[in-house]
């Protein structure tokens, strides 16, 4: 990863706006932003399709990642809660 790559993901808005979709063919897909803060409705790691290609339910919108490393914790995934970021 480059260091120009790095940089986007210290700052959030530029972080957010940048988003990734994984479809699988059938009407479900799996999207969200770079940093997994959810800022679209339809945002979900598993978004599947009750009637291909229509009726799309979110079976799972997001995980948490926490990794602890010697007592020490360190959040993978932001959050956005009415304009507060966590982790800070």
């Amino acid at each position: 990863m480059s260091t120009q790559e790095i940089d986007l993901f210290k700052e959030y808005r530029k972080a957010v706006s940048h988003e990734w979709l994984e479809t699988n063919g059938l009407g479900g897909y799996a999207s969200s932003t770079i940093l997994g803060t959810l800022t679209r409705r339809y945002h979900g790691l598993l978004v599947a399709s009750m009637n291909p290609p229509v009726e799309r339910w979110v079976m799972v919108s997001k995980v948490d990642e926490v990794v602890w490393q010697h007592g020490q914790r360190f959040d993978l995934s932001t959050n956005n809660y009415g304009g507060s970021i966590h982790p800070h």
